[in-house]
């Protein structure tokens, strides 16, 4: 029978009892092998590190089977950027024109009435207005003086002295004024040209409604 070393469990020749090995004595009977110290060391390390792998690769499994619910709570909870777009509405409408305007329908605000009397046909009328100080009134007490008009293709001068209502809507650069009505200027002094057959006060202050067409350029979500 093959004969083993007590101290380094292994088998050894029977040279006068001493293991070749390590040099100590041999065994006669046969020992069971055991495991050394370090050994356990290193199989306790690997249950350990088996434990935990097994552990997360379990959070992982959980975690993908949820991850959808999750996922929609999330999106459902968590408030959305709104985007808006323009649109273009289109709307019919009235609008009040007066005889004799300047620029037929007036100006109902200040950028309006900017690019109004800009355009090339009446813009000479409004030469000595600085534009930069224009701005938008509407009248507390009655103002009197002249109007200039349209007659055909010329512009005249009332010789008359006509009256600018309370709460009409006139525009100024704090020396010039228009009327918001017809964009027809204002005069505190005489003026010229003026005609022998200009409209009556009564004529200039009857507007016709005439059909129009109105644009917005809404933001809408």
């Amino acid at each position: 029978m093959a004969k083993l070393c007590r101290a380094c469990q292994k088998l050894a020749a029977d040279r006068g009892g001493v293991c070749d090995a390590c040099r100590r004595s041999v065994s006669k009977d046969p020992v069971v092998p055991q495991l050394r110290p370090a050994v356990w060391k290193w199989a306790g390390l690997f249950v350990i590190l088996l434990s935990v792998g097994s552990t997360l690769i379990a959070a992982v499994v959980l975690a993908r089977e949820s991850l959808p619910w999750r996922d929609q709570l999330s999106f459902e909870s968590r408030p959305q950027p709104i985007k808006y777009e323009v649109a273009m509405t289109v709307e019919p409408v009235s609008r009040k024109v007066y005889p004799f305007s300047l620029v037929p329908g007036g100006a109902q605000n200040l950028d309006e009435a900017k690019q109004a009397m800009r355009a090339p046909g009446v813009k000479a009328n409004y030469a000595g207005f600085a534009f930069d100080k224009l701005r938008q009134v509407k009248l507390r007490k009655p103002l009197m003086g002249y109007i200039s008009y349209r007659w055909g293709e010329k512009i005249y001068w009332t010789s008359n002295i006509l009256t600018l209502r309370p709460g009409e809507i006139v525009f100024t650069d704090g020396v010039y004024l228009v009327r918001g009505r017809d964009l027809n200027c204002y005069s505190p002094v005489p003026r010229q040209p003026t005609q022998d057959n200009e409209p009556a006060e009564e004529v200039l202050d009857t507007p016709v409604e005439m059909p129009a067409i109105s644009y917005s350029f809404p933001k809408r979500p």
